[in-house]
């Protein structure tokens, strides 16, 4: 399958002239990109790289991101992303696992490279670059194929995308060339996205939604992308009054913060035409919001894992959302499925509830250096064992319960903590919830919960509890229900119950 920088030569000889990439600054054609991408590649290999290494990426979004990413299409180094977040261990432990050969930084960045190359915290010391030079240049070509295709396979690797780690340390999962074209291929197929659309992208590319929903399917079918270095909620609704972009993905903590914003409501934006979230279910009044100024989209939801190249499954039509409530979408059409019980065993009836197993062309490698790690989650059949519990119903729609390790067992019952966070979210004094459990002499575990105060209210956990009472069998109220400021997340907007459960075991 064509990767990304060949593919980018195609949309060259096609739409000569078309904007591929932009920013406030700058804008590349398709040509101009992949230019820039072979002389990066050119450039770092002087500096020592070669097929096979690893450059780490600690910078907000900007050209030369996306420039890089099409680089390793050409050349075969990797792409190790670095969570612009990180303090000092963390960045510490990222750069010990990955072993880059060449670092590229912001200058905001520099105390924290300052105290890693001071405390000498690395065995082998990247070389630290803050910036790429803009006047780079290509040597002259005397090989025209290997100018127009690259040399790089589909099983190499593009990308090592640390996981989330919202339960224990991250993980490099490997992603390859080929991964990252099945996935742009499965998006442009279920979404309809074609040489006229038009995104902008305020996704970190530290986060596979960056990379694998924004990034690749745009610029794979042809179309225009306008890069925003972060996510701020003011400069998102300048973007979309400006760009009137035709798709439009924002993880879920990203859209909470725009719905919340006052001037979001006043907005509408004919062009979307469709709207996509991850990470996180939005609330209710949340999604009639987003369909009231996105009029002409079909609002989608994403559910899925970096393990999976980002998704596996899609719910796609409004009409299907409003039909199957509660649905988290269909299988996708490239992806391979079974339903397993706890032991294992696949289930007769492949409806459910069960564990989801995944396997098709977009699931990854395997994670870097950690070989009994992947053989946990990757059997040799090809495998990925999601660790996700859901049931399909008879129109093939699947409906998610929670993640095999998130079940909270209390009293001899199992709980599963996402109908627990459902019920307590449908109350208007709260905006987030997190359901977890405690250590518990007689219960085994406790069931407890973690809530955050909607604007303007101010919940009360005994009425929190009652509400639960009236919606729950008893043993799924929590037995205590903590109030806090912020649920703590991980970069793509997930909780990190492990460090939930250690600030409230205290």
């Amino acid at each position: 399958m064509p990767n990304i920088y060949q593919v980018a030569m195609f949309n060259a000889q096609r739409h000569p002239d078309k904007i591929a990439v932009s920013d406030e600054r700058h804008q590349l054609t398709f040509e101009q990109l992949c230019a820039r991408a072979r002389a990066l590649s050119y450039y770092l290999g002087s500096l020592g790289v070669q097929r096979g290494d690893r450059v780490a990426v600690m910078t907000a979004n900007s050209i030369d991101y996306l420039a890089l990413l099409h680089a390793t299409a050409f050349s075969g180094f990797s792409v190790v992303p670095i969570n612009t977040r990180y303090g000092l261990s963390e960045l510490s432990h990222l750069l010990s696992d990955a072993q880059p050969r060449v670092c590229l930084y912001d200058s905001t960045y520099q105390s924290l490279v300052d105290d890693l190359i001071r405390q000498n915290a690395l065995r082998d010391q990247p070389l630290w670059i803050d910036a790429f030079p803009d006047d780079l240049s290509e040597p002259v070509s005397t090989d025209p194929v290997a100018r127009r295709f690259g040399s790089v396979d589909d099983e190499e690797v593009a990308i090592i995308m640390y996981t989330s780690g919202t339960t224990s340390t991250p993980k490099g999962a490997m992603l390859t060339h080929g991964n990252l074209s099945a996935n742009s291929v499965n998006y442009i197929m279920e979404l309809g996205i074609d040489a006229d659309a038009r995104s902008l992208l305020a996704t970190p590319l530290f986060h596979i939604g960056g990379f694998g929903v924004v990034n690749g399917p745009i610029l794979y079918a042809g179309g225009s992308l306008h890069i925003l270095p972060r996510f701020d909620i003011d400069v998102v609704i300048q973007a979309l009054d400006e760009h009137q972009p035709t798709h439009v993905f924002l993880l879920s903590t990203m859209w909470v913060g725009l719905t919340d914003h006052p001037d979001f409501a006043k907005r509408v934006w004919p062009a979307a035409r469709f709207v996509q979230t991850a990470a996180a279910p939005l609330g209710q009044w949340r999604q009639e919001l987003i369909r009231k100024v996105f009029p002409n989209a079909e609002f989608s939801w994403g559910f899925g894992m970096t393990e999976s190249c980002v998704t596996t499954i899609k719910n796609r039509y409004t009409r299907e959302i409003l039909e199957h409530p509660g649905s988290i979408g269909y299988l996708w059409r490239h992806v391979q499925y079974r339903l397993v019980d706890g032991n294992g065993q696949v289930l007769a009836d492949q409806r459910g509830p069960g564990e989801l197993q995944v396997r098709g062309p977009t699931i990854f490698k395997g994670y870097w250096r950690q070989p009994e790690l992947t053989a946990q989650v990757l059997d040799a059949q090809g495998w990925l064992h999601t660790g996700d519990v859901i049931r399909i119903d008879e129109d093939d729609f699947s409906y998610f319960i929670g993640r095999s390790k998130d079940m909270v067992k209390t009293g001899g019952e199992n709980v599963a903590a996402l109908e627990v966070e459902n019920c307590l979210t449908s109350h208007t004094d709260v905006r987030e919830a997190a359901a977890f459990g405690l250590p518990h002499e007689y219960w085994g575990e406790e069931l407890v919960a973690a809530v955050v105060a909607a604007a303007g209210r101010s919940p009360n956990a005994d009425a929190l509890r009652d509400h639960c009472r009236s919606q729950l069998s008893g043993f799924k109220v929590p037995k205590r229900i903590f109030i806090v400021d912020a649920l703590p997340q991980s970069s793509s907007g997930k909780v990190q119950k492990f460090r939930l459960k250690e600030q409230f075991s205290l």
